[in-house]
């Protein structure tokens, strides 16, 4: 009996410890996910307004949008752009958005697609499978930072503008709500001037005064969108990846915690049991004495 109630005391020290490990990591992704979301709110303001312009400046433009960033091709060789997390513990957010991309690599297949990996997740599981990895990115740390940013937009835009594919796509989790997260999959490259808001409506245009040109104007405002674009995608994903650990750790916390009672309520029944029958021995051998 002391060996058993040994044994149980030993779990539950054990168990105190993972409940402290999963409080922490818990109460840590409260606290990125609080900066990612103030970072996703601080960025639409300059998003909504670069859109604003980009349509004010393509109505200016005579003619079609002649851009190499708008032109389509057939989509012989795709390039899809994963966004996974670096670590685990955090319910089936990598799964979810790993099976996503699997689904729709499917119909291309490893010889007509690669993958642009940002986080090891995806990484390490595409490539141990055979798949083309034509870029890599897993120094995030959890945060959305603009250089990171900057670089998986303006190699997406390389590969495209180079011929290296006819088309790129993301791959990511959106947050609907606290406790739903889905993985989405939504076309990068080319633009569609129609989701842009960009197509002319027939209205009047104001006329406007560009320094150098109008097409050069338009052509550095292009990039620019595409990282405003790349930036909030990012900062989506990640604002995701914190609330899906945060929901895993206190679901931990709380299993934990029941976990400690369910095992402290067999302990106090072993050692009442075994003050029960020490009393009953004690009692037994008085009787004999007493006979």
């Amino acid at each position: 009996m002391a060996e058993i109630l040994r044994n149980l005391r030993r779990r539950v020290r054990s168990i105190r410890n993972t409940m402290q490990v999963t409080r922490a990591m818990g109460m840590v992704s409260a606290a990125k996910l609080r900066r990612t979301q103030a970072a996703l709110a601080a960025a639409r303001p300059y998003a909504e307004k670069i859109k604003a312009l980009l349509a004010r400046v393509a109505a200016s433009v005579s003619g079609e949008l002649a851009h190499p960033l708008f032109a389509r091709r057939g989509e012989k060789t795709i390039t899809l752009v994963l966004f996974t997390g670096d670590r685990g513990l955090c319910g089936a957010f990598n799964a979810n958005v790993i099976r996503q991309a699997e689904q729709f690599l499917e119909p291309w297949g490893k010889g007509r697609a690669q993958l642009y990996c940002v986080g090891r997740r995806g990484r390490d599981h595409f490539a141990r499978r055979g798949w083309t990895l034509v870029e890599q990115v897993h120094d995030v740390r959890g945060r959305v930072d603009l250089d990171v940013t900057r670089r998986i937009a303006r190699r997406a835009q390389e590969i495209y503008l180079n011929g290296e594919t006819d088309a790129v796509y993301l791959a990511y989790n959106v947050q609907l709500s606290a406790a739903n997260v889905r993985p989405k999959v939504e076309k990068f490259l080319p633009l569609d001037p129609a989701a842009m808001g960009l197509e002319d409506d027939g209205g009047s245009a104001v006329e406007y005064i560009f320094e150098p040109s109008r097409e050069a104007v338009f052509a550095q405002l292009l990039p620019r969108f595409c990282e405003s674009r790349m930036f909030a995608v990012l900062a989506e994903a990640l604002t995701a990846e914190h609330t899906a650990r945060m929901m895993a750790m206190n679901n931990a916390t709380s299993n934990c915690d029941e976990l400690i009672n369910t095992i402290t309520l067999r302990m106090n029944k072993a050692r009442q049991a075994a003050i029960t029958k020490e009393i009953s021995e004690i009692m037994g051998g008085a009787e004999a004495l007493a006979k």
